[in-house]
């Protein structure tokens, strides 16, 4: 079995898969190991939110008083050195529990040459056929980005590069009351 895309979706299937005594590979960009779970998603939102909570010592208050806070100016640095750690462990959970159940991953982008072929482009060019009796594609999500609205990353953003902030915003309009939403904005507002 060959699985494109190795989010939560796609570790489930190959390591079930295998579990089944299958041969089976995953097929994953080499900077999404994890999906979009990992990188963009659940783990840095979370992972962002809980350092907020650390560094304004609001989890501590209890012990400490009200005034106690860990960092005066909490910086996007202060935020993402973290969030890069956690992420980086994260990857590396997933490489050794694919590694563990004997699952090959292949570093690059997936197309179809046919129902069983899968060519691999990976990052040099170069492009290895994979040959499989089942293919599962679990590639993910990426944000909306309707056509009427300019994102340029800066003052426009969607919820994968909010991550990318040089800096605490002042002020920002969040729209979407989803998981990620919410979680961004909490923790924009603790950090203020």
């Amino acid at each position: 079995m060959l699985v494109i895309g190795s989010g939560p979706g796609g570790q489930k299937a190959a390591i079930a898969a295998a579990k089944l005594g299958r041969r089976v590979a995953v097929v994953d960009r080499p900077d999404m190991v994890g999906g979009v779970s990992i990188h963009t998603g659940t783990i840095p939102s979370k992972t962002l939110r809980e350092a907020v909570l650390y560094l304004t010592g609001l989890t501590q208050r209890d012990l400490y008083g009200q005034s106690y806070r860990l960092k005066e100016d909490i910086t996007v640095s202060d935020l993402t050195a973290r969030t890069q750690h956690v992420v980086g462990r994260e990857v590396d959970v997933i490489r050794s529990q694919l590694s563990r159940n004997r699952i090959s991953l292949f570093a690059g982008t997936a197309h179809f040459l046919d129902d069983h072929t899968v060519a691999v482009r990976e990052l040099s060019g170069a492009e290895k056929l994979l040959g499989a009796e089942h293919i599962v594609i679990a590639c993910g999500t990426r944000p909306a980005r309707p056509d009427a609205v300019e994102f340029d990353g800066r003052t426009i953003m969607d919820s994968d590069n909010v991550l990318a902030l040089e800096r605490v915003p002042r002020s920002m309009v969040i729209v979407g009351a989803g998981v990620i939403g919410m979680e961004v904005r909490q923790t924009l507002q603790l950090a203020a």
